[in-house]
């Protein structure tokens, strides 16, 4: 819709005259009488595509012009109709409460009617409270702001707080199964020395229908948790875009340890549900401490924010965790991946870091990269995991830089 920018003669002390049909005159005319007009500031659309609003106040004077005033007082009518239309409960205010509200405001800005309790005859468009409405109008949007955030922010840990449980839960009744497994052997080769004939057939028959039903509803179980990691990585991924901004790296743009600890937990927890491989990377930068001792930590920044883009263009699934751990360290979470691939991404950074742009243009020597890699076992704990991956680092910063080492066995880079 088009709007007239407008502008009132403040010396006016009638608000009726400021919206009063006059002939058009200009600066120079309104200047020298002191009459107070309408003036209207070329933009926007033309007259002919100006919609007409299917409510509110009449939009055209006596003598047909548009009612620039009435265009702007509808429009804003029609906003705050809108939201108490839509409105909802807020944890101090019920929606018809706030409904109740807006109207109120929305009447008083339309058609000049007080706030308080519609006392008084209609007041003049420079009369009205237009502190009020913005005031009124900007905290119900705040107050929606943070209930949301709020209610988001309790869904996501509710959320995660059911992955862990289910993931205690599953890993409760692996243990057991494993214990039921144990006796099942020891009954058989038990059964299998005794020389009893017909006895021992159905009795081994019985372990044998026992052990197919334990395997089937192993199956049936595995099923039902894997469909419920696809539901619940779905889900987790919305939720956690709306946090994002409180886990990103300032620096990098990646994100930040805050985000490894509550992602690498996580991996761990639908590892037991979906049984789908996930592998741990750390990341060392070589020479870094050489980059900042002899040319500066502006320098030192400019080598960390280009690794950061290159972790970024090696790891691009939407899946992929990529952190900076700390320091020149970074950690990359990789769901749904086995080693074999991790190790080829990891060869790709390796050469992607060592061609990468130099932070200082007198610099002699690149940069290079230092690079563990551990699959989750599906037993281990985090601190466990995390351990690993950080040897195989290790081991490969102490192997001449630009290595890669997985689950300490040294693979060469080519």
């Amino acid at each position: 819709m088009f709007f007239g920018k407008f502008s009132f003669n403040r010396d006016s002390t009638s608000p009726a005259e400021s919206t009063a049909s006059a002939p058009k005159v200009d600066r120079a005319s309104k200047a020298a009488t002191g009459t107070p007009s309408l003036v209207a500031i070329q933009g926007g659309a033309s007259a002919r595509s100006r919609p007409t609003p299917a409510h509110g106040l009449s939009l055209r004077t006596v003598d047909g012009r548009v009612d620039e005033v009435g265009l702007v007082l509808d429009t804003l009518g029609s906003i705050l109709t809108a939201f108490s239309r839509h409105a909802f409960d807020l944890p101090d205010r019920s929606a018809e409460q706030i409904t109740q509200e807006l109207q109120r405001w929305q009447r008083h800005a339309t058609l000049g009617v007080p706030v308080e309790h519609g006392e008084g005859g209609s007041l003049g468009v420079r009369e009205r409270d237009w502190d009020g409405i913005s005031r009124t109008f900007t905290e119900h949007r705040r107050d929606e702001s943070r209930y949301v955030d709020t209610a988001i922010t309790e869904l996501r840990d509710a959320l995660w707080s059911v992955v862990e449980t289910v993931h205690n839960s599953v890993k409760a009744e692996q243990s057991c199964d494993k214990v039921a497994d144990i006796q099942l052997q020891r009954a058989r080769t038990a059964i299998t020395r005794v020389q009893t004939g017909n006895i021992k057939s159905e009795v081994l028959g019985a372990l044998s229908a026992i052990e197919e039903a334990f395997k089937t509803r192993q199956t049936q179980v595995q099923a039902q948790y894997q469909a419920l990691a696809g539901r619940i990585e779905n889900l987790g991924h919305q939720l956690e875009e709306a946090k994002r901004e409180s886990t990103t790296d300032a620096l990098t743009g990646l994100g930040n340890r805050k985000l490894f600890d509550a992602m690498s937990h996580r991996a761990v927890h639908m590892h037991a549900l979906s049984r789908q491989p996930v592998v741990l990377v750390m990341v060392d930068l070589d020479k870094f401490k050489m980059v900042n001792d002899m040319y500066g930590h502006q320098a030192g920044d400019q080598t960390l924010v280009n690794v950061g883009k290159c972790l970024s263009k090696v790891f691009m699934r939407q899946t992929d965790v990529v952190c900076r751990y700390g320091g020149d360290e970074y950690a990359v979470v990789l769901n749904n991946t086995d080693a074999k691939v991790a190790h080829m991404l990891a060869r790709r950074l390796v050469e992607s870091v060592a061609s990468m742009p130099s932070p200082h243009p007198n610099m002699e020597f690149a940069v290079g990269a230092s690079i563990g890699l551990a699959e989750y076992d599906g037993e281990e704990n985090l601190e466990s995991w995390v351990a690993r991956a950080d040897r195989a680092m290790y081991m490969a910063k102490q192997g001449s830089g630009e290595r890669i080492v997985v689950a300490g066995a040294v693979l060469a880079v080519s």
